[in-house]
């Protein structure tokens, strides 16, 4: 059973998100509750808990400022915030786990089913990044983190070359020829990189456009990659794509 812990400073959004989290049974058990950051720090490394459930606007500390003065995070953090656009793309491009309010009981349950993988716990590094972009909505987003083994390893985007879905798993291939796992799928990372100069040619594949070498008609459309990775277009993407890549300056059969 995991044991959690819920800091917000809104009564009503303690008492709701008890209420989704008894309806789990004996999944989850709720050990303590504060609706004050500072005296959460004070208690908290002598609770139990497996998982945070986390309000990022709070008196006093903000979400960020909480997590900065813990010893340790020690364990894994769910955000819990009311809708900010910005806030929520920091929190896709650094693989954070968040739930929008009002909380549903379907978004709670695919967060917990998560904090039981083998994804590593938050470190102050990440925390400083997510924080230093939301304070800075202008800022571009240059890098993803991709949850690894040890931690996260900070990807630069220009140097992702294609995405490959493998069920609700992608495999993230760089220019170094290094190879990345992450338990998103496909759709996830479309979205979070279509904007960085990514098509989605293929129900499998992603590619990084700057890396494409040769487009070749042939047998319904063949991309060559930089590194030799040949990717098929799909015949349903194919139309798309070529209205898409005619504005790099024209294409090659």
């Amino acid at each position: 059973m995991l044991k959690a812990v819920i800091l917000d400073d809104e009564l009503n959004c303690i008492e709701v998100l008890k209420y989704e989290l008894n309806k789990m049974g004996d999944k989850v058990q709720v050990t303590a509750s504060f609706q004050d950051p500072v005296e959460a720090l004070k208690n908290i490394e002598d609770i139990e808990h497996d998982v945070i459930f986390l309000d990022i606007e709070m008196p006093r500390l903000n979400a960020f400022q909480f997590l900065d003065a813990l010893p340790d995070i020690k364990s894994k953090i769910i955000f819990t915030t009311a809708y900010d656009h910005y806030a929520l793309k920091a929190f896709r491009y650094y693989a954070v786990d968040y739930l929008l309010k009002p909380i549903s009981g379907d978004d709670l349950a695919e967060a917990l089913d998560r904090v039981h993988q083998t994804v590593p716990k938050m470190e102050k590094t990440m925390i400083d990044e997510i924080y230093n972009k939301i304070k800075s909505p202008n800022s571009v987003f240059t890098k993803i983190a991709i949850p690894v083994e040890h931690g996260y390893q900070m990807v630069k985007i220009e140097d992702i070359v294609y995405c490959e879905a493998d069920s609700n798993y992608a495999h993230i291939i760089l220019s170094n020829s290094k190879r990345l796992t992450i338990s998103k799928t496909l759709k996830y990372l479309d979205n979070l990189l279509r904007s960085h100069g990514f098509y989605r040619v293929h129900q499998s594949k992603l590619v990084n456009v700057n890396y494409i070498e040769n487009y070749s008609r042939v047998d319904g459309g063949v991309i060559t990659l930089v590194g030799n990775y040949t990717i098929p277009v799909s015949r349903a993407n194919r139309k798309g794509f070529e209205l898409y890549i005619s504005s790099f300056g024209g294409l090659s059969s």
